[in-house]
């Protein structure tokens, strides 16, 4: 990175720091000290080769002190564009591994699920984050398995029920030639309803009914989803795609949600909407996945801003291919007997599963860092509205540092067995900053993706259009009045031109009002609509 293309007005707010920061932000400095120099590194962005403004990469320092599974990972790309993308769609990838675990924000505890989004122009080296999603393979393959297993117990028990029906349907005729062994039906006696399918990676492309369909039979458990593009997922069924998208609303805060449906099959009731997601794009597609900025969809996602870049990754020789596979590998084992040494803890309630532990002083730590962020990203970016996506970050704050207390925790015993035998999980103070540090850096590269995506045009309300009878409107007018005059009273009341003038029409008809001359009318009283016997609706002047 040439010091030339770096951003100039990164330079500003780097200035505003630098002259706030011993006063009004001191933890924002405090944060990354033996990470980073100072915070303004994180903000330091350049032009890329499309001219647009992207965040410059993660330090290395940011990175290679994080747990061996994931510093293992991102060491195998020499790109340190592509390795902090990569640490941005492993963070989903690891906590859907972890379902049975929990964080406690507010009153209310929560699963690792997140969602996180890598933008990048076509050809950036984006598909990278595939390998990484290929992490739970392993718990994908046995879940589906298990799912297949019931199936075929199903299908046995079915075969066994049809048999019983078929014997006492023999036994009332009498004929006991064809009756079975009651043995071979014993306790079959309602018909064994079919097991909805189980995958633990949901397919990028599918119907909204069929993710919550998959969902619901998750259960409990966190569903993985890995979109490799999404252009995918906005070329697909408007109407299904438009339900899909409060179930990402919902898996924020893990909200319930209820999808009720023509037939019976289709009628879900999800309790807590358990949902990583692991997403890259184009800016184009992102524009049309989230359409505008008011809805409050974007804030429900991290992101990472991928530069454009000319240069030509070459081939992977031999010995590089096979340790990239060893890597991969060995990590995936061990993400796999992670997920099965949790699984003891299924069906338990959010209480007497493994969480995660604040100290107060911690907390209080937390309370006042976050509260400088606000200001300081008021101050230094005055035009950006971060403040939704900020608070919200709090709670993958915590997510993240439950993953990392996991994977520190199976690095010190250097073993799956055992470790949760201890159900609390503290964070040290070294990943408590790199936590911060890492969600400063977030919300930079948020602010330059909000720079692309457009904010809702707010339209001139249109009036109110109002269905009034032609006598409803007559008492709105007064004793003597003009064309403009009633057609200035019929706008108040969202009543057109045309309206009007079909309404006076009627009057006229009817003798409710008389014209007196052109453009001026005045009302008839009862006792002379009495006498009318259609004569002349025109008075006299």
């Amino acid at each position: 990175m040439q010091e030339s293309n770096v951003n100039q007005q990164s330079k500003s707010y780097a200035d505003v720091l630098r002259e706030t920061q011993q006063e009004e932000f001191p933890l924002l400095s405090e944060v990354t000290r033996g990470v980073v120099e100072e915070p303004i590194t994180l903000m330091n962005s350049i032009y890329d080769e499309d001219g647009v403004v992207v965040p410059c990469p993660l330090p290395d320092a940011l990175w290679k002190n994080l747990p061996q599974m994931m510093s293992e990972t991102l060491s195998l790309y020499d790109d340190a564009d592509i390795r902090t993308m990569l640490l941005m769609a492993m963070m989903p990838t690891l906590g859907s591994a972890m379902s049975n675990v929990r964080v406690r924000h507010g009153q209310r505890l929560y699963s690792l699920g997140m969602m996180n989004i890598c933008v990048g122009p076509s050809a950036s080296g984006k598909g990278c984050v595939g390998d990484v999603a290929s992490l739970v393979d392993g718990i994908n393959k046995i879940i589906c398995e298990e799912s297949l297993q019931a199936k075929s117990d199903h299908r046995k028990r079915h075969t066994r029920y049809k048999r019983l029906n078929s014997q006492l349907n023999f036994a009332a005729k009498g004929d006991v030639e064809h009756l079975v062994d009651v043995n071979d039906i014993a306790g079959e006696v309602d018909e064994p309803q079919a097991p909805l399918r189980r995958m633990h990676k949901l397919p990028a492309k599918t119907t909204a009914a069929n993710y919550y369909k998959l969902i619901y039979a998750n259960g409990d458990n966190i569903s993985y989803l890995h979109i490799p593009e999404l252009a995918e997922m906005s070329a697909a069924n408007k109407g299904s795609f438009g339900d899909f998208m409060y179930i990402l609303l919902a898996a924020q805060n893990e909200e319930q949600l209820h999808t009720g449906r023509k037939t019976e099959d289709e009628d879900f009731l999800i309790e807590h909407t358990r949902l990583a997601m692991a997403a890259t794009g184009t800016m184009s597609s992102v524009s049309e996945f989230i359409p505008n900025l008011e809805d409050g969809l974007s804030t429900r996602f991290l992101y990472h801003n991928l530069p454009a870049k000319s240069t030509v990754r070459g081939e992977m020789d031999e010995a590089t291919a096979e340790a990239f596979m060893d890597v991969y590998g060995h990590h995936r084992g061990v993400l796999t007997d992670i997920w099965k040494e949790l699984r003891q803890f299924e069906g338990k309630a959010d209480e007497e599963m493994p969480r995660l532990i604040i100290s107060d002083e911690q907390r209080l730590y937390i309370d006042e860092y976050y509260r400088q962020l606000v200001s300081f990203v008021a101050l230094a970016l005055p035009d950006k509205d971060l403040r939704a996506p900020i608070l919200r970050s709090r709670l993958n704050l915590y997510r993240m540092l439950m993953i990392i207390a996991v994977l520190r925790r199976y690095e010190e015993q250097g073993s799956v067995e055992g470790m949760f035998g201890e159900k609390r999980f503290a964070v040290s103070e070294a990943d408590l900053k790199w936590g911060l540090a890492y969600i400063f850096y977030c919300m930079i590269q948020t602010s330059t993706i909000y720079d692309r995506l457009r904010r809702e045009e707010k339209e001139e309300e249109a009036p109110k259009r109002t269905r009034m009878s032609a006598l409803s409107f007559l008492h709105m007018l007064p004793r003597s009045f003009t064309t403009a005059e009633a057609i200035r009273i019929g706008a108040e009341y969202g009543i057109g031109e045309g309206g009007v003038a079909k309404k006076l029409v009627r009057l006229t008809k009817d003798y409710y009002i008389a014209k007196v001359r052109h453009g001026v009318f005045v009302k008839v009283t009862k006792a002379e609509r009495n006498r009318w016997k259609g004569g002349s609706t025109v008075l006299a002047a």
